[in-house]
């Protein structure tokens, strides 16, 4: 079934409006900074301006019928009573939205629209794989680049650069922390200077086709203490038993509270200070993920990363991050890098 009907039939309303950048790239599979898209009961649009026109009639004219001109001026495609939007359009967006719907009836359908994006399509897996390659390729290159008294931002450069050589846009701001700075789970990189001794973070992905990839390791540069040494194997411990125990139809809360219960073991718990994953595709969180408190099930071919981590202040965390994609009867790791401890 077309994904558009799909999305219609769902979300029972009598005209939807979809604004957001990620959502339009999914139903259309063409990226643009200047588009809305109507889907009606019987006809979808797709409506640009004179940058994207001629492209995007080329590359959609079979799937929507592609217009030149805002939705302001071609109000009379919205019909019905019942109009369905997502939550997160800017407030002028929303007011704007209203100023075009009086009278009518707004809808949020963003649930709707989640419950679809979840679920991946073989081609989405296969774009998020090559944006996993790319960022595998990144951390190799790293792993070469990395010496004492480099810099934060130089290796988070250096990384982004290796991405953008490969094809690939950058997911996300990387990562990069080194010492007591890898005790804050999304420490901003820094001029600080990699010294013997350090544990490095690194949180890097790359993005392929408007798909995003995700992977964090920890590394030490010189030999590690025994303090470290056995952080580190209790939160690889963790992971790995999350991996072996995810399943399709267990809540994203179950799913989390395996590393959760896992850590209580070690009376480490404490330190596990943020959820054990989330959804990943279009955007880097996007959908159901392992969190405390998300109660939507685990389904066949959503991919969720599985990144438990323990952070003690002041001193050094460790996180190591897979991306998971679920199976009926299993779960497949999407990243393939060594995350036994690794040594420079």
């Amino acid at each position: 079934m077309d994904i558009c009907r799909k999305l219609y039939d769902s979300a029972k309303v009598d005209t939807i409006i979809l604004l957001l950048p990620s959502n339009t790239l999914y139903l259309s599979g063409y990226s643009s900074t200047n588009c809305q898209i109507v889907i009606k009961k019987d006809k979808s649009y797709f409506l640009t301006d004179m940058r994207y026109f001629f492209e995007a009639k080329q590359k959609l004219g079979d799937k929507f019928e592609v217009i030149c001109g805002s939705l302001k001026e071609n109000v009379d495609i919205i019909e019905g009573n019942v109009i369905g939007f997502e939550e997160n359009i800017t407030y002028s967006e929303y007011k704007n939205l209203q100023n075009l719907c009086l009278g009518k009836n707004l809808v949020d359908i963003t649930n709707e629209i989640n419950l679809l994006r979840d679920i991946k399509f073989d081609y989405e897996i296969d774009n998020i794989l090559k944006a996993q390659s790319v960022t595998e390729l990144a951390f190799e290159k790293a792993l070469e680049f990395i010496k004492e008294d480099i810099t934060e931002y130089e290796l988070a450069g250096y990384i982004e650069y290796q991405m953008l050589k490969n094809g690939c846009g950058i997911a996300f701001d990387s990562i990069v922390a080194f010492g007591e700075h890898t005790s804050s789970p999304h420490a901003h990189r820094s001029d600080k200077k990699l010294k013997k001794g350090d544990f490095i973070t690194m949180d890097i992905g790359a993005k392929y086709n408007g798909y995003c990839s995700d992977m964090t390791r920890t590394i030490c540069f010189g030999n590690p203490s025994s303090e470290q040494k056995d952080l580190y194997d209790i939160v690889l411990g963790a992971q790995l038993y999350a991996l072996d125990n995810l399943k399709a139809g267990m809540t994203g809360k179950d799913g989390d509270k395996l590393a959760r219960d896992y850590f209580k073991k070690y009376s480490m718990d404490k330190y596990f200070t943020h959820s054990l994953g989330h959804g990943v595709g279009i955007d880097i969180h996007e959908g159901t993920g392992l969190t405390p408190k998300e109660e939507n099930i685990l389904r066949h071919n959503m991919i969720v990363t599985v990144e438990p981590g323990l952070y003690i202040d002041g001193k050094f965390g460790v996180r190591i991050e897979d991306m998971a994609l679920i199976k009926e009867n299993s779960v497949k790791s999407l990243t393939n890098a060594n995350k036994q401890l690794i040594i420079l």
